[in-house]
């Protein structure tokens, strides 16, 4: 494994959790005006991080099938992907319910109060821009450290890891927050290992994202009608 890929990786992990932590906490303080996912800075940044990931797997010696870069079933996994994507949000939908109604200081929500739509015609652009957040996280947190790293680790251990240190970026939504972000990170990466596949967690990705705003909305127009 190439010492510049490495070193690249540390450094774009510390930036990125770095800036991910401190959003977050200002987030708890400070309340946008527009929808930061609609930023054109924080869209060309996404791509730039984007650029980043796949030149560092370039830089990792790695095959692209391990990197998870070329689906022996690419149909298949975007059936995967589908279904994990609309199923995950779903299952998590009333536990969460539960943990906001009798436990309200164990989640926030003020990364969804930043980037869900402010009105009808936004739906389209934050969908849109939900999907270079999926494509970088995956080729970060699944391509580039499991799928890199996956023949020179204990891999069950290294999961774990990646899992619980992805959930702890999440700190400011919540106890609840980073359970959450813990317990999908540890399902897409199983999907990712046993798929080697990114397509699939990418579309997972996507889609949940998806289902969380719109979750989010179905459950303001329901108290806005009680």
């Amino acid at each position: 494994m190439s010492p510049l890929f490495l070193v690249g990786l540390l450094l774009l992990l510390s930036f990125i959790a770095y800036a991910t932590y401190r959003t977050n906490q200002a987030l708890k303080e400070w309340t946008p005006e527009e929808n930061i996912l609609l930023s054109p800075p924080e869209n060309v940044a996404r791509l730039v991080f984007i650029a980043l990931c796949i030149g560092l797997g370039l830089l990792s010696g790695e095959d692209i099938h391990t990197l998870g870069w070329r689906p022996i079933a690419p149909g298949t996994d975007v059936i995967i992907g589908i279904l994990l994507g609309l199923s995950i949000p779903l299952l998590l939908y009333f536990p969460s319910q539960w943990v906001e109604t009798h436990h309200p200081d164990w989640y926030s929500d003020v990364v969804i109060q930043s980037i869900r739509p402010r009105h009808p015609g936004e739906w389209p652009w934050v969908i849109l821009a939900l999907l270079p957040v999926a494509v970088m996280e995956e080729l970060l947190f699944r391509s580039l450290l499991l799928g890199a790293f996956s023949p020179h680790v204990n891999i069950v251990f290294f999961v774990i890891g990646v899992s619980i240190v992805f959930g702890l970026l999440h700190l400011p939504q919540g106890e609840w927050g980073v359970i959450g972000v813990i317990l999908v990170s540890l399902i897409l990466s199983v999907v990712f290992l046993w798929r080697e596949s990114i397509l699939a967690v990418i579309i997972a990705h996507w889609i949940m994202n998806i289902m969380q705003l719109v979750l989010d909305a179905y459950k303001r127009s329901t108290m806005q009608n009680v």
